[in-house]
């Protein structure tokens, strides 16, 4: 049921790019291809549990990201309502992903929507595993081989945009904007029973609804090549425990992670722009310190830990 709602949102994507296709003058549509690289600088806590670079101060690599094509179409009724549409492609070292989303914004204001997605990635042999579901007794991941397991996903978005500036003195300084918003997302790993937790890219869970609630503060610069500054605070968890097997009670999958992320945008030229970004984050504690990364899963939570995760650099290149 889950997965024909995904092709519905695909469908009604489709649908509306089509109906720009026949009226031009109605529907405003941009069509945009981004190559990206990205630098990544790991401080030690980040390394801690590395099997190779658990004694290393700190860690910075940089490598091409990906390719993403992306196309948008939009329409104003006034300013009471607009309705928005996107279909993106993502091409990256780790697999690949289609993303489909349908949204109405409301005097400009307030925008709700529905995306849907679905992704596969590819697995490195023993050096790197970026699909699969994890096996408790193994104490590591059963590997899925790429295009045969994929992650289908249902998100449901609402974000509330408060121009601040309009409560302040007109200045260069004070074009300040506010984002709150919120998100209820529903997952499932084709190659996953209910219980089990899997991972595909980056992200790790088990099958079931998962939600995110925060906010972004932008102020707008007055800089040629550093036109935007922001910083984004978010809280996320999951809806049920008994998505999650019993065997991981004590890795506690009911934990709260919140994050703060200073971002700082980039604009080289009109081709060439980027985004500096640190994510600071509250993580859990374990009673081990130190333990196998392929490990996590099983250990017991005692607390949380503020911590640098990571200090990122993307720049992408606009064909």
């Amino acid at each position: 049921m889950r997965f024909r709602f995904c092709l519905i949102v695909l469908l009604w994507a489709t649908i509306l790019f089509a109906a720009e296709g026949a009226d031009s003058s109605s529907w405003k549509t941009e069509l945009e291809n981004r190559f990206s690289f990205v630098g990544i600088f790991l401080p030690h806590q980040s390394l801690r549990n590395s099997e190779s670079l658990h004694k290393w101060p700190f860690f910075l690599t940089a490598s091409p990201m990906g390719w993403n094509t992306s196309l948008r179409a939009q329409r104003d009724f006034g300013k009471w309502i607009t309705p928005k549409a996107s279909l993106n492609g993502d091409l990256f070292l780790f697999g690949l992903g289609i993303r489909s989303d349908l949204s109405f914004e409301f005097l400009h204001l307030l925008e709700v929507g529905v995306q849907g997605n679905v992704s596969t990635a590819i697995n490195y042999g023993s050096v790197a595993t970026f699909m699969g579901t994890y096996n408790p007794e193994k104490k590591d991941y059963d590997c899925d081989a790429f295009m045969t397991r994929f992650l289908l996903g249902v998100n449901y978005h609402a974000t509330l945009s408060i121009p601040l500036m309009a409560f302040l003195p007109k200045t260069a300084w004070t074009k300040w904007i506010l984002k709150p918003g919120a998100t209820l997302t529903y997952m499932r790993y084709t190659g996953a029973d209910d219980g089990e937790v899997w991972k595909v890219g980056t992200e790790i869970a088990a099958n079931g609804y998962s939600w995110q609630y925060g906010a972004t503060f932008i102020c707008l610069l007055p800089f040629a090549h550093f036109p935007m500054a922001m910083v984004s605070y978010g809280v996320q968890g999951i809806m049920h425990k008994s998505d999650y097997d019993a065997v991981y009670d004590p890795y506690d999958p009911e934990f709260k992670r919140i994050h703060v992320t200073p971002r700082l945008a980039v604009k080289l030229n009109e081709n060439w722009a980027g985004m500096l970004m640190t994510v600071v984050s509250r993580n859990r504690k374990y009673r081990n310190v130190r333990y196998e990364s392929n490990q996590e899963l099983l250990q017991e939570r005692t607390g949380h830990e503020w911590m640098l995760s990571m200090i990122m650099f993307v720049i992408s290149r606009k064909f």
